[in-house]
């Protein structure tokens, strides 16, 4: 098994010794202020100097994704957990927005906020572990929201739209 399969299942922690239940426990406060846990619950195919830690999607995860409900339904838990801090909610495939979406209490809707980064990782790490239709829902409302509120840049955009492929 992968170290990403194995990771999402339960079965090892992360290199900082946490397990994916307790990042799933994580509250508001550290979602916003841990900054090394979207890695490993949003793995994609390329690094970054940031998070020399964060493994990388390779075609072995890609299959064992794709061959079970268990990991692809535990990544959507992780994803869960990041709409409710965005505002949003799945209802199976579908994304909808939950709360009144304002740059005050929404921080993904600050200019140049990090978790613009994040919804890139998120968007495309869907799109690679077996998730396509969520990923591509998740694209879609996160475009035209912040298209609507006009408080992300261009580039973000272009950045959320080519993270699908």
């Amino acid at each position: 098994m992968s170290k990403i399969a194995s990771y999402m299942n339960g079965n090892e922690p992360d290199v900082f010794g946490r397990f994916i239940s307790e990042i799933h426990n994580y509250n508001h406060f550290w979602l916003e202020h841990d900054h090394k846990f979207i890695q490993v619950l949003f793995p994609i195919d390329y690094g970054h100097k940031f998070n020399k830690h964060a493994l990388l999607v390779e075609q072995v995860d890609i299959d064992a994704f794709n061959a079970s409900d268990e990991l692809r339904n535990v990544h959507l838990r992780s994803l869960d957990l990041m709409l409710d801090y965005y505002g949003l909610e799945r209802r199976g495939e579908d994304i909808v927005v939950r709360d009144e979406l304002i740059p005050k209490s929404h921080d993904w809707l600050k200019p140049k906020n990090h978790n613009q980064l994040r919804i890139t990782r998120i968007i495309r790490s869907l799109f690679l572990l077996g998730n396509k239709v969520v990923a591509q829902n998740l694209q879609r409302v996160f475009i035209r929201e912040a298209k609507r509120i006009g408080t992300v840049s261009d580039d973000t955009l272009v950045h959320w739209e080519n993270a699908t492929a």
